[in-house]
Parts: structure tokens; sequence; C-alpha cells
């Protein structure tokens, strides 16, 4: 029986929880959190990264509609990752404004009861009591990431497996719409 949990179902190593009573409901909160190098060792084995250098998150925290509040600001991440083709390892830097809502959990509405909004296309989080900045950053840079970075000089080699004797299909031929211009009236050949 497998026991072990993916990066998704467990939290991130890097945690800055903030008791909502404590924060301004008449104005914004400044916010600045940044991973300590124990954390960012961690959070690079849980990212499967090759080595985190830098992960900040500085904004503001400020009162929303429903008792809510949004979090806002700008995520600093430096990062190492090896290119998938040559294992060479690329330096990578993310930089992005990022925004978060979050609801008390007794206010969220249902499912079915959700209005889409075009300009807020995320769901707000519940929380009941704190809410944490941190691993909403962590949650952001997961996104960012390249699955399978590849340096700019590396190609992938193109190859082709046929049986002996058998010429490999020409990759136009294997195009996912390559027949229809075939059959398109006028085309030559194949009129229908």
């Amino acid at each position: 029986m497998n026991t072990t949990t993916s990066a998704a179902e467990r939290p991130a190593p890097f945690r800055r929880p903030i008791a909502v009573a404590g924060l301004r409901r008449d104005g914004e909160t400044p916010l600045r959190i940044a991973a300590e190098p124990d954390e960012l060792a961690e959070l690079a084995r849980y990212l499967d990264v090759d080595r985190i250098d830098r992960l900040t998150l500085a904004g503001f925290i400020s009162p929303a509609e429903d008792g809510g509040w949004r979090v806002r600001g700008r995520l600093v991440a430096k990062l190492e990752q090896a290119c998938v083709v040559s294992q060479v390892p690329l330096r990578r830097r993310h930089d992005a404004e990022i925004e978060r809502l979050y609801l008390p959990a007794d206010r969220l509405v249902t499912e079915s009861e959700v209005q889409v909004s075009h300009d807020d296309p995320d769901a707000p989080d519940p929380f009941t009591g704190s809410i944490d900045p941190a691993q909403f950053a962590v949650e952001s840079l997961v996104l960012m990431i390249d699955p399978y970075p590849r340096a700019e000089s590396v190609e992938l080699e193109r190859r082709g497996f046929t049986a002996p004797g058998v010429a490999p299909l020409p990759e136009e031929a294997s195009l996912p719409f390559a027949g229809l211009a075939a059959l398109k009236p006028g085309s030559g050949t194949g009129d229908v």
C-alpha cells in the first residue's frame, strides 16, 4: 500500500498564519513575508526543484466584503531547476502581482449560488480565525514554475520509430488535420 502523499495533498513547509482579529478593518495592513534558508531548502524538496534562493511576498491585507480579507502583493522567487534535456542548471526568477480573496467559512455560499465575475476569476478561500499568505505565495509559485524547463540552446532530437524497411511517416502527415486539405473542394485531389 502506497502511503506517500503528493505536494498538492500536504501543506507547504512555508507558513505564516495571521490572526484576522489583529488586522485593521479601517484600512490596509502592510504585509512582508520572506522564507528563511531552512524553509527554502524544504520548499525546494516540496516543489521538486534543485534550489530556491528567495521567496518573498510584499503587499497589503485589506478588508473585503462579507467580513472577508483580500491579500495582494508582489511575489518574487529565485530558483534553480535542471534542464529536462541536458540536466544543465537553469536559474529562474519569477516576479508577479498576486491577489486572493478570503471569506469566513460560514459565509461561503454553495457552488450553485456562486455568481461568476470575470474581474475576480478565482473562488474565494475559506478561513476560520486566520489566513496564511505564505501558503498563498507557495500556491502561486507552483503555477509559475515550468514543469519541463529547457535551456534555450537545447533542441529535442527528432526520432522516427518504424519497422525495418518501412519509411517513417513525414511530420506533415502526422498533423491532426493533414488529411482534411485533400477533401477540400477544388484542391484537385479527393473532391467530394
